[in-house]
């Protein structure tokens, strides 16, 4: 460092004695510093909002209390997952979940319970039904708690959910419903 800022002091000297002229020179310097490391995987936008149409379900499909319309998937696209070693926590089951290299996530679902069916979803516009969230096992998804942690690829992944309309005990009114349920996805 001594020796550019001499080298220059020397130049500028010269530049100066040729030129007759004062050469203003200012220098400096950069500190660069920063970090590099795993990111976590991303929603795809087109699956972070969604209009899921379930259709058209008839009294005779439902006639029963706990009776299920037929299913309807969700399809959330998790994309650039990282190669990961994953230890997370589940709070339904007590247990953890690890591994060296797979990345993992926990959803968490929240609506509006149906006041009949806890466990359903709430609809605005009809009577007598709810709407029962599954898991890609199948399993119901519980409003409001954060779920167990699932293992997926690195890279690309597709979570499935379903959704579908199931009869409660409240008295049945047909018509057109909607409901809206936000989720977030919590990854290691």
């Amino acid at each position: 460092m001594v020796r550019k800022l001499l080298l220059m002091s020397l130049m500028m000297g010269i530049t100066h004695q040729a030129i007759g002229k004062l050469v203003a020179v200012s220098d400096g310097g950069l500190y660069v510093y920063g970090n590099v490391r795993e990111s976590a995987c991303r929603l795809e936008m087109d699956s972070a909002w969604q209009a899921v149409d379930l259709g058209d379900t008839t009294h005779a499909e439902i006639n029963a209390v706990g009776k299920q319309s037929a299913p309807v998937q969700i399809k959330l696209y998790l994309l650039d997952c990282p190669e990961i070693a994953t230890r997370m926590t589940n709070s339904n089951s007590m247990t953890t979940t690890t591994s060296s290299q797979q990345p993992g996530y926990q959803a968490r679902f929240v609506a509006v319970s149906d006041a009949h069916n806890p466990d359903l979803i709430k609809v605005e516009g009809v009577s007598g039904i709810g709407l029962r969230l599954k898991d890609s096992h199948g399993r119901p998804v519980r409003l409001g708690q954060t779920g167990d942690t699932v293992l997926i690829d690195p890279g690309q992944n597709v979570i499935t959910y379903t959704l579908q309309a199931e009869r409660t005990a409240a008295a049945f009114i047909p018509g057109a419903y909607h409901a809206q349920v936000q989720f977030s996805i919590v990854y290691q």
